[in-house]
């Protein structure tokens, strides 16, 4: 199986642990986030991982370069542009293998989600992306129909809406996770639509609700789901990972 890590942002939130490092290598309980994301990855049988990189892209090559995994390791190299999640995979097209879908991960993501059952999901459905989902507190909210299908967005703070939601029940009403598997023939259609241009997931994924499915999985409500983004998280996540638990 294949799968990316988005690892290429600035990291800004995590200030000042990011003005000289990555925030990939920044450490959580004495472990790189990239590492941790690697050894998660490679539990569930992911073989080729790609990562991408853009701000201080040279400090985790370097890493990369020094560490030994188990998994093929590849470089997607945005130093030069960054891509935006949609971009990236457009990037990273060139280096993925010719299974029909990949995974995509964030670094700074650490979590206890079966990706057996996610993928075991997405393969037996007719749809072309998988959205792990989860019933939390979150600003903006995505919308699935009975069927489980996407058919929309919604921001609480703005009350800005996506796709025809106004009678959608609010037990439909769902928190993305970040984490989500998509076939190589949607990435291969943004690349006919974008091109090389950054853009992100979620308005590329609404822009074709009326000709693809796009479906939820939903977290159990006992998956941890830690997003070490800022330096509370990080602290949240380093006490779950000393104790034990990953």
């Amino acid at each position: 199986m294949q799968a990316i890590i988005l690892a290429a942002g600035f990291g800004t939130r995590l200030r000042p642990l990011t003005d000289n490092t990555p925030k990939a290598l920044v450490k959580c309980a004495g472990k790189c986030m990239i590492d941790h994301a690697i050894d998660y990855l490679e539990s569930y049988g992911f073989d080729r991982i790609i990562i991408n990189v853009h701000h201080f892209g040279e400090q985790i090559i370097d890493h990369i370069k020094s560490q030994h995994y188990k998994a093929e390791i590849i470089i997607s190299d945005e130093r030069s542009a960054l891509k935006d999640t949609g971009g990236a995979l457009v990037a990273a097209l060139p280096l993925m293998n010719e299974e029909e879908s990949i995974l995509i991960f964030n670094t700074d993501v650490i979590t206890d989600l079966n990706l057996h059952e996610l993928a075991s999901a997405h393969e037996s459905s007719d749809s072309s992306a998988t959205l792990i989902v989860q019933e939390r507190e979150s600003t903006r909210k995505l919308v699935f129909n009975a069927e489980n299908h996407l058919i929309g967005w919604h921001n609480y703070k703005t009350e800005e809406s996506i796709g025809s939601i106004k009678n959608a029940p609010e037990s439909s009403f769902f928190a993305f996770s970040g984490i989500h598997m998509i076939d190589r023939s949607l990435v291969e259609r943004f690349a006919e639509i974008y091109g090389d241009r950054p853009f992100p997931m979620i308005p590329a994924y609404l822009s074709c609700i009326d000709e693809v499915n796009i479906q939820a999985f939903k977290a159990r409500k006992e998956t941890v789901w830690l997003e070490t983004g800022s330096q509370e998280r990080l602290k949240e996540a380093e006490e779950w990972v000393k104790n034990g638990r990953c």
